[in-house]
This record gives C-alpha cells, sequence and structure tokens, in this order.
C-alpha cells in the first residue's frame, strides 16, 4: 500500500516536478510505513494427531504452527511414540527442528494415540499385551483427549494427519473387506472420531485441518485397498463435519489435498517415487517438487483468523496438478504427433 501511495503522490504533483530530495524522502517515508498480512497465531494450542517423524506432513505442519506462534501438542501412534521420543531427544531431529529464528522447535507434550480406537473398551486384549503398547494406558482417542483436557484445558487447532490401509498395494478388486475397512477406520472414520471427542474442548473460532489426496476424486492406479474410498469419504465427512462442528462448537473444519510426498510414511505406497515424477513432469507448476512446508503454511493459514470464512473446503496444494485432464508426457500423444508428421 506504501508503493501505491507514492505512485498516488508522484501522479498528483507530476514526476518533473518532484526532485531527488523530495524523491528520497517520499521512499523513506513509504519504507516506514509498510504493512503485512502475517498469520498470528499467538496464543492458540494446537494438538496435532500423526507426528512420528521429521520427514511427513504431520511435521511441517506442526512447525507452521510454532513458527506462526502457537503452542504445539502431539499424538504419536503408540508403536512409534518410544523411537520418537528417544530421536527428538538424542538431537536426532534437531536440524528440522531449526525455527527461523535459529531457536529449536518444541512440543508441549507428546501423547501415545491410535486413532483406531474410540474409547480404551475397544481396544482387544492381544493388543492391550502386545509388548509395543505396554506401558501406554490410555491411548484411545476418548482417553486422549481427556488428558489433553486435563493437561491444558482447551484447544484451539485440531490436525488430523493420519492414514494408513494394510492392503493398499492391493488392487480394490483384491482387496479384502477387512484391509477396506481398517483403510476406511484409519484413514477417514479417525477424523470424525477425533472431532466428537476434541471438538468439546475447542474453543469457539477454532479449525480441524486434515490431509486428502487426489485418489479421492480421481482414479490413480496402483492407490489400493480402499485407500481412495478412505479419501472420498473424508473429503465427504469435512462438509459433513463442516457443518455439524461448526453449529454444534462454532469451529472450521477444513482439509488439504497435497501432491505426492517422498516421507517415510508415503513409501509403504510402493510407487511413490513414480507419482513425484510424474508430478514434476506434468503439473503446472514442473520446476520443483512439492515442499512439506507448503503444505504446513497452508494449514497455518487455514488455521488463522484470515481464515475465518472458510470450512467445508478442499484446498489443493499439488503444483497445480489436480486441474490437468491430460499427461502432456503421455506416449499416446507421441504416437499421435508422429502420424501427424
Amino acid at each position: 500500500m506504501a508503493s501505491h501511495s507514492l505512485a498516488a503522490t508522484v501522479l498528483r504533483t507530476g514526476a518533473r516536478r518532484v526532485g531527488p530530495q523530495r524523491a528520497q524522502r517520499l521512499t523513506v517515508r513509504a519504507a516506514a510505513t509498510e504493512r503485512t498480512l502475517p498469520i498470528d497465531l499467538r496464543g492458540k494450542r494446537a494438538f496435532v494427531a500423526g507426528v512420528a517423524d521429521d520427514q511427513g506432513f504431520g511435521w511441517a505442519i506442526s512447525k507452521c504452527l510454532i513458527e506462526a506462534g502457537a503452542e504445539v501438542i502431539l499424538g504419536t501412534w503408540v508403536p512409534a511414540l518410544n523411537i520418537f521420543e528417544t530421536s527428538l531427544r538424542r538431537g536426532k531431529f534437531d536440524e528440522s527442528r531449526k525455527l527461523s529464528d535459529g531457536t529449536l522447535m518444541e512440543f508441549a507434550k507428546v501423547y501415545a494415540l491410535d486413532a483406531i480406537y474410540d474409547t480404551y473398551d475397544d481396544v482387544p486384549e492381544e493388543v492391550r499385551t502386545n509388548k509395543r503398547y505396554a506401558g501406554n494406558d490410555g491411548f484411545s482417542v476418548a482417553d486422549c483427549a481427556a488428558k489433553v483436557a486435563a493437561d491444558f484445558g482447551t484447544i484451539d487447532i485440531l490436525v488430523h494427519s493420519l492414514a494408513n490401509g494394510p492392503e493398499v498395494q492391493k488392487p480394490l478388486l483384491e482387496t479384502s473387506r477387512n484391509g477396506y475397512l481398517a483403510a476406511l477406520s484409519a484413514s477417514a472414520y479417525s477424523k470424525v472420531s477425533l472431532v466428537q471427542r476434541f471438538g468439546p474442548i475447542m474453543n469457539p473460532g477454532g479449525a480441524v485441518v486434515s490431509l486428502t489426496y487426489l485418489a479421492g476424486e480421481k482414479i490413480i492406479p496402483g492407490y489400493g485397498g480402499g485407500m481412495s474410498s478412505a479419501k472420498a469419504a473424508l473429503e465427504s465427512d469435512t462438509q459433513v463435519l463442516a457443518y455439524e462442528a461448526g453449529h454444534k462448537y462454532k469451529i472450521r473444519v477444513n482439509t488439504i489435498s497435497a501432491g505426492p510426498l517422498g516421507s517415510r510414511a508415503a513409501k509403504a505406497i510402493g510407487f511413490i517415487d513414480d507419482m513425484i515424477n510424474y508430478s514434476m513432469t506434468n503439473a503446472p507448476l514442473n520446476e520443483k517438487p512439492l515442499s512439506a512446508m507448503e503444505i504446513g503454511q497452508t494449514a497455518a493459514f487455514l488455521c488463522s483468523p484470515l481464515a475465518s470464512g472458510i470450512t467445508g473446503t478442499c484446498i489443493y496444494v499439488d503444483n497445480g496438478l489436480h486441474a490437468m485432464g491430460m499427461a502432456p508426457d503421455s506416449k499416446s500423444l507421441e504416437r499421435a504427433a508422429e502420424k501427424a508428421e
């Protein structure tokens, strides 16, 4: 706006009548009155479900929330909790923890969480006695929400960064009923469960953000095991929850459709590197691979007052790949070009 004011002053007075000293004073005045529109989350508290290392979207979202001033609490999958906390304590993530001011990112607390269990009564005995779960009682969604309420009172931001499909490498035609339902339970219903349990402790004006993928709308061969169906369900639930939780808790609910990222979790799909290469070749913005921080920055915006009028929406952060209706590098196009010649 300052530069616009300077330009307007120059236009009003006439460029020839503004001497060097006057122009310099105008420039200094313009610089002194420059304005910014920052993402300010100071005083806000976030619970981020699904952080188990420093590579994925959940970590990047947490980092961006903290950069914006928020306090971040984590919910980490129980079998990964010990390794995550040990790596954090030993400094393995220190490089990734560095913030823009040089300090290291700190989490207010890390809770054990397995979001496929709504309550502790839902946890099978074989899971309770499994050595990977030993010493971590109260890791259901309800238990975790109760602990957060007891320790912190309320939260303002809820991030769902969870997905799992045990048969993700199987085509849908070969996916079992159990595999299909497991994908929906872990990847879609877990968001419903989180909003059910955390909604009552969220402050009015709060925000829920989740992560989805283009396979929920378009065919992505190889993204199987019911995971495409789970993403479609999550996107539909985002709209319904936006209405229901908006009326009941006065909070907003959105999702981000993220492009392919070579995280440790994504490698379970089996062809993530191919998807990254495909995106680099065919997306409108193909000069660089997608960065997890770009998803984090979008999440921080959606959780901020700047997005106070946005809810029930899917925001694409994929270098524009979702907009493409044809792959420019398709071999069939090469054959068509050869015929034309």
